[in-house]
């Protein structure tokens, strides 16, 4: 039979929480390190400020020594110890014989002594009161076999190092604390963050493609992720809605030729008409047939531009032979309609990009032109470098299109009512916008006062 196994709260399996308390196991290691060597260097500090001490006594002994002999060293230890009321300081004068003179120590330390003299012992008396305490002493070996030695309690020592570890220790577990504390309220705002965007998604997930992360202003982590998600929520949504569009445009622009053609074959079928009727009818069926295959291969063409598929045949390529090329294949259309046409190009210019892609566009801007100007008009082609990259232009003088209606005519299958009448299925404008956007291109649609100006501005130079 398997445990039972109980589930984790949600702020204790968050990444922020556990990470928070790595980071507070990692300084409290560290802390600890710091404590041990604070805690060392401050032993090692009083107990060298204990020899300084017991040195500087021992020096002030000799020098009454010389000056007053085995008596007057005696006295002078007498009265230091009946002065030494806290019992600090430990003195022993003995004998050659190990009889003591003087001091308030009973008896020489069995401890042994380092080769410099130092010793350190536990004491349980001094003079006729009881006093347990540890002591550093030094001995000194006087002439005549008389022995010395000076020491102090490391009792107030140990006090000073006992309460600098206490205060230590405190700040050690308050700081634990407050990282505990501190980490909690900040993986608690995480989670409140993640829950919220979490939701969020879960509602786009449901179908509510107009929900969006919300901004708190701080231009942190997670606003800069907010907003790199609600900006491509914005182009996903943007996608659906034009592939609705065009789901319903497809459906209502291909059923009028598709009844037509069906219209047409039926006809052929239930009259007896002759071979030349047969062959009408079916080259009239053949150019509806082209319309439709030439409807589908611009919607392949703007959908290939806009996957980005094409990014890996981007090359340098020069823009004014490109246009040269595109002007020099509709002179012919352009003279026999009577308009004008010019090229004005700079010849050492150079982009990256897709040839193939770049020509269609520009024959799509140079064909709107040349169809909507009016017979005696003029048509300009310009490719000039200008402070952002280089901007290439195709100006008209027909009728021009609305501003009201300039960022409409961009959409798939969008025709103005002044131009039905003429031949097209409304894609030509879309795919200029969609390799417009494949190459990085600022697209615009202007005046030209009269006729319409089209500018596409590239920074994506070779």
């Amino acid at each position: 039979m398997r445990p039972a196994s109980f589930p984790l709260p949600p702020l204790l399996r968050a990444t922020t929480f556990r990470l928070a308390l790595s980071y507070l196991g990692i300084f409290t290691v560290s802390a600890m390190a710091l404590l041990a060597l604070v805690s060392w260097s401050t032993s090692v500090f009083i107990e060298w400020q204990v020899q300084e001490t017991v040195e500087a006594e021992a020096t002030g002994l000799s020098e009454q020594y010389r000056e007053r002999s085995i008596q007057g060293l005696a006295e002078v230890i007498g009265n230091r110890a009946n002065q030494d009321l806290e019992r600090r300081a430990v003195y022993l004068l003995l004998a050659p014989d190990g009889t003591r003179i003087a001091g308030n120590l009973f008896g020489w330390p069995n401890e042994p002594g380092d080769a410099s003299g130092w010793v350190r012992f536990t004491i349980e008396r001094m003079d006729d009161a009881h006093f347990a305490t540890e002591v550093l002493a030094r001995t000194y070996e006087l002439p005549e076999n008389y022995k010395l030695l000076v020491g102090r309690s490391m009792h107030d020592a140990r006090r000073v190092k006992s309460a600098i570890n206490r205060a230590l220790g405190w700040g050690l577990a308050l700081t634990v604390l407050l990282g505990i504390i501190g980490g909690y309220f900040t993986s608690r705002h995480m989670l409140t963050r993640v829950e919220a965007m979490s939701r969020t998604a879960r509602r786009i997930v449901g179908g509510d493609m107009t929900s969006r992360m919300k901004l708190t202003g701080t231009r942190d982590e997670f606003d800069q992720l907010a907003t790199s998600f609600n900006e491509m929520m914005d182009e996903i949504e943007r996608l659906v809605e034009g592939i609705r569009t065009v789901t319903d445009n497809i459906a209502h622009d291909l059923r009028t030729p598709l009844n037509r053609l069906r219209s047409r074959i039926d006809v052929a079928l239930m009259t007896k008409t002759d071979t030349a009727d047969l062959r009408r009818t079916l080259e009239e069926t053949v150019i509806e047939a082209d319309r439709l295959l030439a409807t589908f291969s611009a919607l392949l063409a703007i959908s290939n531009a806009e996957s980005g598929q094409r990014l890996h045949n981007f090359q340098p390529l020069n823009p004014a032979q490109l246009a040269q090329d595109v002007v020099e294949l509709y002179e012919p259309l352009a003279e026999e309609k009577g308009i004008a046409m010019a090229c004005h190009a700079d010849p050492d210019l150079s982009l990256q990009g897709d040839r193939h892609l770049m020509f269609q566009a520009l024959a799509n801007l140079v064909d709107n032109a040349v169809k909507y100007t009016p017979p005696g008009g003029t048509v300009a082609v310009t490719v000039a470098g200008t402070s952002s990259g280089i901007e290439v232009t195709v100006a008209d003088s027909g009728p021009g299109i609305p501003a009201d209606s300039r960022d409409k005519v961009l959409d798939r299958f969008v025709r103005l009512d002044s131009t039905r009448s003429t031949p097209g299925n409304g894609l030509g404008l879309s795919l200029v916008k969609a390799v417009a956007r494949l190459h990085g291109a600022n697209l615009v649609l202007d005046d030209n006062a009269p006729g319409l100006l089209v500018r596409m501005v590239f920074t994506r130079v070779a």
